[in-house]
């Protein structure tokens, strides 16, 4: 076993000194026939940069693994890449000589995503596909299922590590970083693995890894990026274990994890501006729409990750593959824990998600929360509203049953049984919810008002469906009580959150606004600081306004005054009540740089009312005033 290992990393060691060999080769031979990066606004390199140098990746791999072939056959015999070998070969030298082309003279998205799914057509018939584990029936194994989950594989990892080859190393090295995460794991599963290709394609990457880190006198180029992300994805795909689905799946989808979420990231955040420019276009303030999702931008992780590190390449990097260890981290933890498998996963990615979001907050999320707070197109987004919220309803009901089945031990009833219990418990409560005209209610404005009624449908709903049971099966009804009751009570709770999403995505995003705009608003004396003058209704509405206009705010809220002594130290809507007018000593005025009061209090004395006056005089701070009034129209 210790020679055999020593035999693949002998195949590697050569695949890497082919690498160092022919990298600077394959950079004459694209500079001399103009394959060159020029800088660009979207590109990050100041000089003009060889593309292409993923070719000697790709003649090092294959040279390696025919050099391996003479002098160890029985180790390529024994691994499984070689059964794929025949596949592979055309597969890889498809993409890689589109990439090539597009090095050198530019080939439209199209093009490309057709070749990368003739490319996982031509593996998935020859046996790398993405299969559920045989444990969840029949219909995981079926070529329904596992064909497209296969070619959405391979089509999103290649692209993956398309779009990420934006900085010096970083593509090569998160390829490095997953490779080693994916073979580590099926060794630790299995000490009998052979990972021959895993140890070949390192080695190949290490060699180029010495050209291509900053400062890079190469790039990988679509040739080399794409031939990486087909060579990761069938790896992933013919090195896994069939009964350990953590390892055939979860593991290769952490340790491509950067990537792949970059690509998810990209095709919502051009998706979502695609749409807007439409908007924009058809209501006349934009130019016509061009682009779509492959259009590139310069958002992607790499790019924020480099602002955040003044523009230090190597940082920006090393904090990507520390990012990418990390996920490999919880992969291996979890593998390790056994029966806390979930448990790990959970808490790993709720934290992992946690940091995505707090990245998406000034992209993504500002892009969707500018759509969904414009004032156009309001009669399609209700009509689209009311289709998700019964999708919604549908899925959350089918959640909440299955849960409920399985926490109450009802997994013994036979199917059918349980297919018509479903069909009883929620016909009535969406007849319910019909009825009291629930998809109807704009739920952006809800009050306590619509919430019990939704409330009250569920569980008259509920209640006529029980006795529904009990009359017609007289025999269930009694196991079926209590389920019943924790069903009915705990659906008020998703179905409410998923009605009342837009509203409090609307309020994370202003409040996310607010704290940019108060740090901007520092050193921008053009962004006013607005310090409020009474907590009461008027104030509430302002703020209603100002969340449901976020994207076309420019003004930063400091906080509330109020002369309520017992409001002082309190939170109104976010905003800290800082207590009376006398409260504001020097010291904390000079703090808060107040550039306006607003008072938003109608029950204000012409005393108090020029106290304030005096006070803002005094003080170079412009005072205004909110009201709600209510005007007598003349009658004929």
């Amino acid at each position: 076993m210790i020679r055999d290992l020593l035999c693949c990393v002998g195949v590697g060691a050569i695949a890497c000194a082919l690498a160092l060999l022919l990298t600077p080769l394959a950079r004459g031979f694209m500079r001399r026939i103009g394959a060159i990066d020029l800088p660009d606004p979207r590109r990050v390199n100041r000089v003009p940069v060889p593309r292409g140098g993923g070719l000697a990746v790709v003649v090092a791999f294959y040279a390696a693994l025919a050099a391996g072939w003479f002098l160890w056959p029985w180790v390529v015999q024994a691994s499984p890449f070689v059964a794929i070998l025949p596949w592979f070969v055309p597969a890889s030298l498809l993409l890689v000589g589109v990439g090539f082309v597009d090095d050198r003279f530019g080939v439209p998205p199209i093009l490309k995503l057709l070749a990368q799914l003739v490319a996982a057509g031509l593996l998935c018939w020859g046996g790398a596909r993405l299969c559920l584990p045989a444990a969840w029936g029949a219909w995981a194994q079926s070529a329904w299922v596992y064909v497209p989950l296969t070619l959405a594989w391979y089509v999103g990892v290649v692209n993956a590590f398309n779009l990420i080859d934006g900085l010096d190393g970083l593509s090569s090295g998160l390829a490095i970083l997953a490779t080693c995460g994916m073979a580590g794991a099926v060794f630790f599963v299995d000490a009998a693995f052979l990972p021959l290709a895993s140890l070949t394609f390192i080695g190949a990457l290490l060699g180029f890894l010495r050209y291509n880190y900053n400062p890079a006198s190469v790039f990988l180029g679509d040739s080399g990026s794409l031939f990486v992300g087909l060579m990761l994805a069938t790896l992933a795909l013919v090195s896994h274990r069939g009964d350990a689905f953590l390892v055939s799946v979860g593991i290769p989808v952490l340790c491509l994890g950067v990537p792949l979420i970059d690509t998810s990231l990209a095709i919502l955040r051009r998706s979502i501006r695609y749409v807007l420019r439409r908007t924009a276009a058809r209501e006349g303030n934009g130019p016509a729409v061009a682009g779509g999702v492959m259009t590139a931008d310069r958002e992607h992780m790499h790019h924020r990750f480099l602002a955040l590190a003044h523009g230090d390449q190597r940082r920006a990097v090393w904090a990507l593959y520390g990012l990418a260890a990390a996920l490999m981290l919880i992969g291996f933890v979890a593998l390790m824990a056994r029966e806390a498998k979930a448990t790990v996963f959970i808490i790993g990615f709720s934290a992992f998600a946690f940091v995505i979001v707090r990245t998406m907050t000034n992209v993504e999320l500002w892009d969707a929360g500018n759509l969904l707070a414009r004032p156009g197109a309001r009669c399609g987004r209700r009509a689209s509203a009311v289709f998700v919220y019964l999708v919604g309803d549908l899925c959350l009901m089918v959640a909440l049953f299955l849960l409920i089945v399985w926490l109450f031990g009802l997994t013994t009833l036979p199917e059918a049984t349980l297919a018509s219990l479903f069909l009883a418990w929620c016909v009535p409560v969406a007849i319910g919810l019909v009825l009291c005209r629930d998809y109807t209610r704009i739920w952006g404005r809800s009050t306590r008002k619509d919430s019990f009624q939704l409330v009250v449908a569920i569980a008259f709903g509920s209640l006529l469906s029980h006795l529904a049971v009990a009359w017609v099966v007289p025999g269930l009804a009694p196991r079926t009580l209590l389920p019943h009751v924790a069903w009915a009570a705990f659906l008020p709770l998703p179905l409410l959150a998923l009605r009342l999403a837009k509203t409090c995505f609307l309020q994370y995003l202003a409040y996310a606004e607010n704290l940019r705009l108060r740090h901007r608003s520092l050193d921008d004396p053009s962004i006013p600081r607005l310090l409020f003058y009474g907590a009461g209704v008027n104030l509430r509405a302002y703020i209603t306004l100002y969340e449901t206009n976020v994207t076309r705010n420019a003004t930063a809220l400091i906080g509330v005054l109020d002369d309520n002594p017992g409001l002082r130290g309190r939170i109104f809507r976010d905003l800290p009540i800082l207590g009376a007018l006398e409260d504001l000593t020097p010291e904390r005025l000079a703090r808060l740089r107040p550039t306006h009061i607003v008072v938003t209090t109608p029950a204000i004395g012409p005393e108090r009312l020029a106290e304030i006056q005096t006070f803002c005089r005094d003080h170079a701070i412009h005072l205004g005033r909110v009201s709600i009034e209510t005007h007598a129209f003349p009658t004929a």
